[in-house]
């Protein structure tokens, strides 16, 4: 069954207030670079990764929604109405019906007379 929509919506808002904050907690561990540049980097990394993992969580949950179903339930119902509406002849090849003559030459006696 799927996530209830307030579930999905509050799990991404922790999870860009949670990003939002991400810089200063990297504040100590980036003291060695340079007027701590190596933050931006290492941040939109870890927001890009982070919002992939919510953003795939959210796809598996319901995954048919990404899918053209009724397309394809369509597409399947057109087929199954062609094959049952078939007929001799439809396919473009000439039908050939045996006359009653035909029909006593074919069946007579085996040795042809």
């Amino acid at each position: 069954s799927p996530v209830p929509l307030f579930y999905s919506r509050h799990t991404a808002r922790f999870l860009g207030f949670w990003l939002l904050l991400l810089p200063f907690a990297l504040y100590d561990p980036f003291a060695s670079t340079w007027n701590h540049v190596g933050m931006i980097p290492a941040t939109a990394l870890i927001s890009i990764f982070l919002f992939g993992i919510e953003e795939l969580a959210t796809q598996m949950e319901e995954p048919f929604t990404i899918l053209p179903m009724q397309a394809f339930c369509d597409k399947i119902g057109n087929w199954c109405n062609e094959i049952v509406s078939w007929e001799a002849g439809d396919n473009g090849m000439p039908v050939y019906k045996a006359s009653e003559k035909d029909m006593e030459v074919n069946l007579g006696t085996p040795n042809g007379s």
